[in-house]
């Protein structure tokens, strides 16, 4: 059966139980028709035992014929269609009477068989159904037996031929329902050939082609859509992975671009210690910046692809930001920004992981003050809201343009109207994918020209 196709397999399946049922189905019919057939043999022996029964008297002990000349002119003489056999016995089992139709054959009689019970016997070859019932005198006591018996050769003429019919006709519904069944799993499961299909052609190069969606909104139809859906989101990982390699090589070769250049420009000839000192330093600030991207691509390709196991800890907010902005300190005294930190009067403690919500805070306050003009302000604001932490970062800085607000968590997405600020794109999506780590619900408020807000939702456990 492993051998068999998908189609095959199902009409197989629908085969072995369609017929389990029909042979029930026939098994029972054939029982029906054979109880219908004896309960009528059994009502007509009844019958004769009722009717001969009143021929019947017990003088003396002795069982005689009421009308012994009439009654052996009504029975029948010769075997007719369906005969009637009379037998009359003593206690001792010993013939007294029978019918002109037995001739010289005679009735079993057993005397251990159950009084008015029905069961088959034979007669001269010939199959009969038999019931024995006691005569007995005024007294209720048993004195003889009456033997009635009536043919059931037509009876079982037709079970027979009914029970050929059944077995004549069973392989051959079967196999007929084999091909009707299979012939409509082959149109039930056409959409998975075009699943099938669809899927052949689909490659990295390719990931345009969908599967079309059957008529029927049916198990096949979730299936086929399902598919088309991870193929939407298979395209979409592709491309961010293409954006993402062809950007990451751009930032790449710009900077070690710029340091070739200098290097080779600095090797031509002679120069003073001065113009050395200014060309070094100039190199080791781009080496900087080639290792800030270096640690960012590392940290995205880090927990990109999984939920990084996160290391909880207890973690003070106002330590957080106080440690990221004497990292900044620098930056900040040469924009001369100014710094509003407005805090509880108590350290605000949370559960979370310390890295990465490290991260998340200095990258916030990094593009405030990188994006901030000279002589700016900067505001940190810590509140409370149900079980949560509200943290607001707001700056007066040059603000974010409402038709690049839909891409600032994209990989190495920048402004062309910030070509300026030097910097790679990728601190937002950073920031965006920690806050989804730890939980926490960011927001941005930004208009050109005004400033930018950070909202984060920080929750204490």
């Amino acid at each position: 059966m492993q051998n068999f196709s998908f189609r095959n397999r199902i009409a197989l399946n629908y085969i072995i139980t369609t017929a389990l049922l029909i042979g029930l189905v026939f098994v029972t019919i054939y029982m029906v028709v054979e109880y219908n057939v004896s309960n009528h043999l059994n009502k007509d022996l009844q019958r004769e035992v009722e009717r001969h029964s009143q021929e019947i008297e017990v003088r003396n002990g002795t069982i005689t014929l009421k009308r012994h000349k009439e009654w052996m002119e009504r029975e029948h003489n010769t075997v007719g269609v369906d005969p009637v056999f009379i037998e009359f016995l003593d206690i001792n089992g010993n013939l007294i009477d029978k019918s002109p139709n037995l001739k010289s054959s005679n009735l079993l009689y057993n005397p251990n068989q159950e009084d008015n019970v029905f069961f088959n016997g034979e007669l001269a070859e010939k199959r009969i159904r038999q019931v024995q019932v006691p005569i007995q005198n005024e007294n209720g006591t048993r004195v003889g037996h009456l033997l009635v018996a009536v043919a059931r050769e037509g009876s079982e003429v037709v079970l027979e031929a009914l029970r050929h019919i059944l077995l004549f006709t069973y392989p051959i519904i079967l196999i007929i329902l084999f091909f009707v069944a299979r012939f409509i799993a082959g149109r039930s499961i056409k959409p998975i050939n075009h699943i099938i299909d669809t899927s052949n052609k689909i490659t990295r190069d390719n990931l345009t082609e969908r599967i079309p969606l059957p008529h029927n909104k049916d198990e096949l139809y979730v299936l086929s859509d399902t598919i088309n859906q991870l193929l939407n989101r298979i395209e979409k990982t592709i491309e961010r992975e293409k954006s993402f390699t062809s950007y990451a090589s751009h930032e790449f070769r710009t900077p070690l671009a710029v340091l070739k250049g200098t290097l080779e420009v600095l090797i031509r000839k002679p120069r003073s210690p001065e113009e050395y000192e200014e060309k070094v330093t100039y190199c080791i600030k781009e080496i900087d910046r080639l290792n800030h991207l270096v640690d960012d691509l590392l940290i995205l390709t880090r927990f990109e692809n999984q939920k990084q196991s996160l290391h909880i800890d207890t973690v003070k907010i106002d330590s957080v930001i106080k440690d990221a902005l004497k990292y900044l300190s620098a930056n900040i005294q040469q924009k001369n920004i100014d710094i509003d930190y407005l805090s509880f009067s108590d350290d605000i403690d949370i559960q979370t992981d310390k890295y990465l919500f490290t991260t998340v805070l200095s990258n916030i306050l990094s593009n405030a003050i990188k994006y901030s003009h000279s002589k700016g302000r900067v505001g940190i604001q810590l509140q409370k809201e149900n079980n949560a932490i509200i943290c607001e970062v707001k700056d007066t800085g040059i603000g974010i343009p409402e038709k690049d607000m839909e891409k600032i968590f994209d990989k190495f997405y920048r402004s062309a109207d910030r070509a300026e600020i030097k910097g790679f794109g990728l601190g937002l999506s950073i920031v965006k994918r920690f806050c989804s780590l730890l939980n926490i619900e960011v927001e941005f408020f930004s208009r050109e020209g005004i400033g930018t807000t950070v909202r984060l939702q920080i929750p204490q456990s």
